[in-house]
Order: C-alpha cells, then structure tokens, then sequence
C-alpha cells in the first residue's frame, strides 16, 4: 500500500533538504513540491541565511561548560536561604497567579449559571 504524501509533507521533506545543505530549487524537486509551493522553500533558505547564531565568547562557552557539567543543586532549602527575595517574590507571584485564575473560573461559573437560570425560566 502506498502512500501519497501531503503538501505540507512535502514542504517538510524539502525543508529538511534544505537544512541538509541543498539548495532551495534542488531541495523542492526532490521533495516533489508544486510551482505554486517553491517560492515558501526559497523564503525558508532566506530567513536560515538572515537568521545566524550569534557569536558566543570563549569565557561563556567556559562558564556554560562548566555549568552543564556541574551536577545539579539538590537543596532547595540552602538556595531559598541564599536567595530569600527570589523566593518571596517567587511566592507572592504564584500565589497571584492561583487567586486570578481562581477568581475568573468563579467568574465564569457565575455567568453561566446566571444564562442557565434566565434561560429556565422563560
């Protein structure tokens, strides 16, 4: 059994050749893309090209190494005593967070029992 692929299939697979290095008109012919989808390849190789990764200093890349190395913090007691304002401000904003989700969802209930009730007694 065969399978045909879709559009949006195919503009994957040419996608992926473009990530492989080919070009856009090489990598929407192997995919087997319409006239009317290369031109959203060639804006993909455009945007890869307009899109570099930014360059990152040898001191970072260090740090970084080091810190992915490193093995992970297993206390949390110790990092909440030397930061004690992250996590009162960790606190205050979760706890912000539960009151207005909270307050909307008591909202909502209260307006639909209000629709249900006039719609009830019509």
């Amino acid at each position: 059994m065969t399978h045909t692929l879709s559009p949006a299939e195919r503009l994957d697979r040419a996608v992926d050749g473009l990530l492989d290095g080919l070009s856009p008109s090489v990598a929407s012919a192997a995919a087997g893309l319409d006239a009317a989808m290369r031109p959203l390849v060639a804006v993909a190789a455009g945007l890869r090209s307009s899109l570099v990764v930014p360059p990152a200093s040898s001191r970072f890349e260090a740090r970084l190494g080091t810190r992915l190395a490193s093995p992970a913090e297993r206390d949390p007691i110790g990092w909440a005593l030397r930061h004690p304002g992250r996590l009162i401000v960790t606190g205050a904003v979760g706890s912000a967070v539960g009151v207005g989700v909270t307050a909307y969802a008591v909202w909502r209930s209260s307006r639909r029992a209000g629709a249900a009730h006039r719609l009830l007694h019509r």
